[in-house]
């Protein structure tokens, strides 16, 4: 018989980096700062000397490092976000080649912001390959889209999503119907239209009815590194004679679930754990997980919404 666990140890799961200044400390790992001392990231101290040693072969490093302080700050060259986007692309690249990190095996060519630089446009300091985004601990962005509909009954129905046995992360866990990450500059909205259509064949003009209710938050590391990240939520109601079908290889089958069934194999860990959480959030806003019926609601909630110690964006 599968173990059942408790909500808080569900959502816990994507909150393993309790306080960021002590795993700086106990790991020695460096600030990835701005040149103002915003904190936009953390570095592993393994992933520092292959870093170090391939900016070293430039005129004009990108980075600047200081090894008594553990900090890694732009050269002063660098000071637009142009530049800086243009060489980490080249150094990543460099790295990928000579095998430095392993997360550069999973290269996409899909960039994530760094936000909390006041002089550049949208306040975007650099862009990040993805693939590297948890060797910098930088604050990552995506959208998680609850599909549901509801049955001639009256009874609320999810869609959920199991995962291809291919997928190099979480192969066969169950998702939401969609989700992704956020990446090249595109929309909130418009990254949840993509991701509809491309895991879900959602057609446009329903995906556009999805309903965007809040964000969540968690702070995670694997072995791949630290994962700070900010999921976009939407709700999106859809027609109960409308059947998602998988369409980018992303998705193995789609499941129409009564909500106990969902709870119940959440609290047996069949979910991603991301993807669970932000689940647990759903049933939290429409009054199925209340401060009644669940003796740990409020430090549930706060593990759902982790305040995040780095800046985001502050428009659209």
């Amino acid at each position: 018989m599968t173990d059942e666990y408790s909500l808080l140890e569900i959502v816990k799961l994507c909150n393993t980096v309790p306080d960021i200044n002590a795993l700086i400390s106990a790991e020695k790992a460096y600030r990835f700062l701005l040149n103002d001392d915003t904190l936009v990231g953390v570095l592993s101290n393994t992933d520092i000397a292959p870093l170090e040693a391939e900016c070293a072969k430039h005129m004009e490093p990108l980075f600047v490092f200081d090894h008594s302080l553990r900090t890694v700050v732009f050269g002063a060259f660098y000071d637009t976000q142009e530049k800086r986007s243009a060489a980490l692309a080249e150094i990543l690249s460099k790295l990928r080649a000579q095998n430095k990190w392993a997360t550069l095996a999973k290269w996409c060519g899909e960039t994530f912001p760094v936000f909390g630089d006041k002089s550049q446009p949208n306040e975007v300091a650099v862009w990040v390959e993805r693939a590297a985004s948890s060797n910098f601990g930088i604050r990552a962005y995506g959208v998680h889209i609850n599909g549901i509909t509801w049955s001639k009954s009256g009874e609320l129905l999810m869609w959920v999503a199991k995962r291809s046995m291919s997928k190099s992360t979480w192969p066969g866990y169950l998702d939401q119907m969609a989700a992704g990450g956020i990446g090249n500059g595109l929309g909130i909205l418009e990254s949840a239209i993509k991701e509809c259509e491309e895991e879900a064949k959602v057609p446009r003009d329903i995906a556009m009815k999805a309903k965007l209710v809040g964000t969540t938050g968690y702070f995670m590391r694997s072995e791949l590194g630290l994962h700070p990240e900010t999921p976009y939520v939407f709700d999106l109601e859809l027609p109960l004679d409308f059947v998602p079908v998988p369409n980018d290889g992303e998705v193995e089958e789609f499941y129409l679930w009564e909500i106990n069934k969902v709870i119940s194999s959440i609290k047996k860990k069949l979910f991603k754990p991301n993807c669970a959480l932000c689940i647990v959030d759903f049933l939290i806003r429409h009054g199925i997980v209340t401060a009644e019926n669940e003796p740990n609601y409020i430090e549930i909630i706060n593990n759902i919404h982790r305040p995040l110690p780095f800046p985001g964006p502050r428009r659209v």
